[in-house]
């Protein structure tokens, strides 16, 4: 199959080789016939600003070749793709190969000219940290909603299948073809990962074109080199030596990665920043000094100097949290991202929407909650909004309150005897928080009316 397509390839790229020919020759002969005038003096400067080469682009849109006409197996039945070598390329280039070798084919995939041997050859993948190799991808549709453990390890079973450390333990690898056959070999995933594969399965995950010109893709957006090589520039970190005492700091891969199950897209799937170290290296009395945020070697390759910036502290209060933030952080805190809790120690990483609030809000009065809101505002907040306030009490709270007579109606008799009128004339509504018009209203008023 193979070889039938690469034999289909070669005949499609002759007769595209063909057409060029002979629209070539036309173009000759039309010159013939008209007066010799000398070249632009702007050709060479046109030449030198010729629109780049994109390898997958041509291959794709003007050759018509599919994936597997070039990446094939490493064995039978093997989902590891190995690197295109001549085999792959001479079925259509054979005579640029063994004939007169052509400098734009070769410097495609060897750094030098003439090649001299494979130890030229550039990195493959080709674009690996610099570009993203994988385009489409989703943790939150791929990570566990139970968040079962690995007994083997400790960790989360699904951050561990995919991800292992390297040999010395300071980063963990991204999932490869693979791993992901073990889920999207079988019948009926999309996209499907095995031999049958075609090349709209490849672009389930993968838009090389648009990996080499990132100008041209039509989803991609500008990715941050942390989120393709998963690394910092100038900043250095060890899982191993993170997990050296685990169980004591309570250290799990959503601990620090705690907004990834929430990632929809590679433009969101953040590392951690650093806020999110300040929990453990600025707060914890258990860590040694040398590890404290204020040793900046810890971390940084580069040298550092001046005062230590303010997200390196939590005892800095964040620029954002001015006044109006007190009043107006719902929205902020609710976020699956919210870093809360680096300063907030009752607010869990994990916790979104009310859950987040209820960290502060359990143990914090709310700055409305003055003197007279319990006697004079807090009712006609209630009535606009009881959610609210349910974020903190339950029913019984109102309950426990209003089943006793309030201040407003002392002395009672001469409160009964006609001291309501004006208050229940300015709000009835809250009249009826306790009172009917049957039970209470209608012993004196129906009387009257009769």
């Amino acid at each position: 199959m193979g070889a039938m397509r690469n034999l289909l390839a070669a005949v499609s790229i002759a007769a595209v080789c063909l057409s060029a020919a002979v629209a070539a020759n036309q173009t000759g002969s039309s010159a013939k016939n008209q007066a010799a005038s000398p070249a632009p003096a702007t050709a060479q400067a046109q030449s030198a600003t010729a629109a780049p080469f994109y390898l997958h682009d041509f291959h794709i849109k003007q050759a018509g070749l599919d994936c597997d006409a070039c990446h094939v197996p490493e064995k039978k039945g093997s989902m590891v793709l190995q690197r295109p070598g001549h085999d792959q390329c001479t079925p259509c280039h054979d005579d640029d190969f063994n004939k007169d070798i052509k400098k734009k084919i070769c410097v495609e995939c060897h750094s030098v000219f003439p090649p001299s041997s494979s130890e030229d050859l550039l990195p493959y993948p080709r674009y690996k940290d610099r570009q993203p190799i994988v385009f489409d991808f989703s943790h939150a549709q791929h990570i566990d909603p139970h968040e079962r453990v690995d007994a083997r390890t400790g960790f989360r079973a699904d951050c561990t299948f995919c991800h292992h450390f390297q040999d010395d333990g300071a980063f963990a690898t991204f999932g490869n073809h693979t791993v992901c056959a073990s889920c999207h070999s079988k019948s009926g995933m999309k996209p499907l990962l095995s031999e049958r594969s075609t090349t709209a399965d490849c672009r389930g995950c993968h838009r090389p074109e648009e990996i080499e010109n990132p100008s041209a893709a039509t989803i991609h957006r500008a990715l941050a080199s942390y989120a393709i090589s998963g690394k910092y520039q100038h900043i250095k970190f060890s899982h191993a030596v993170h997990f050296k005492d685990r169980q004591g700091y309570h250290l799990d891969c959503t601990t620090c990665h705690y907004g990834i199950t929430s990632s929809t897209s590679l433009s969101n799937a953040t590392l951690p920043k650093m806020v999110d170290c300040v929990n453990c290296h600025d707060l914890s009395k258990s860590l040694a000094a040398n590890f404290r945020m204020s040793n900046c070697k810890v971390c940084h390759n580069d040298e550092q100097s001046g005062p230590m910036p303010e997200i390196h502290s939590a005892i800095v209060r964040p620029a954002s949290h001015t006044e109006g933030f007190r009043l107006h952080h719902a929205e902020d805190a609710s976020k699956p991202g919210a870093a809360c809790f680096v300063c907030h120690m009752n607010v869990a990483p994990s916790a979104i929407g009310q859950q987040q609030c209820l960290g502060c809000h359990e143990v914090m009065i709310p700055v409305s909650h003055t003197a007279r809101w319990k006697d004079d505002v807090h009712g006609k907040y209630a009535a606009l909004d009881r959610t609210t306030c349910a974020t903190c009490h339950v029913t019984d709270f109102c309950s426990r309150c209003h089943n006793q007579t309030p201040r407003s109606h002392m002395p009672l008799a001469q409160f009964k005897a006609g001291g309501h009128a004006q208050l229940a004339m300015l709000n009835e509504r809250s009249c009826f928080t306790c009172h009917t018009y049957a039970d209470t209203c209608g012993e004196c008023h129906a009387q009257t009316l009769k």
